[in-house]
């Protein structure tokens, strides 16, 4: 194998390892944890490159395996924070967090349904002839700057 294959390979192992934001990661637990429930969660797809893959849920187990699940998920982790027990935190937090392989598969699916990031952008307030109009902008980053620009900020 070439040396420039081998380092591409491995960035490309590193790349489906990284996490690009905490909240990410911990969506990510909270799915795995889903999945260990039984019959609650299911991740199907009849394509062989998962461009239809679908995440079940069986809602009317939500209260009942899927409360108990995440409780129980919940509960390990306040435990070892609580008793300080980094070894087995540790292990769990690697354990939920950790892409496999059988999950590493739907990765690239997922990025190429990825949607942009919304814009959280705040309308203002405008006085015309005595009475309040709302001023909204578009959810882009020009909607932002054209809102805080009319503010006279």
């Amino acid at each position: 194998m070439s040396q420039k294959r081998r380092a591409d390979n491995e960035y490309q192992a590193n790349t489906i390892k990284k996490w690009g934001q905490a909240h990410m990661q911990a969506r990510f637990s909270i799915l795995k944890c889903f999945l260990t429930a039984p019959g609650f969660v299911t991740l199907d797809s009849t394509e062989s490159d998962y461009s239809d893959l679908t995440i079940h849920l069986d809602r009317s187990k939500i209260a009942t395996v899927g409360v108990k699940a995440v409780n129980d998920y919940l509960l390990k982790l306040h435990v070892y924070k609580s008793t300080a027990n980094v070894e087995k935190g540790t292990e769990l937090y690697k354990m939920m967090t950790e892409v496999d392989e059988h999950m590493a598969k739907y990765r690239e699916v997922v990025m190429k349904k990825k949607l942009p990031r919304k814009q959280f952008v705040q309308a203002n307030t405008v006085l015309t002839d005595g009475k309040v109009e709302l001023k909204e902008y578009e959810l882009t980053p020009e909607g932002l700057i054209k809102s805080w620009v009319e503010r006279d900020v």
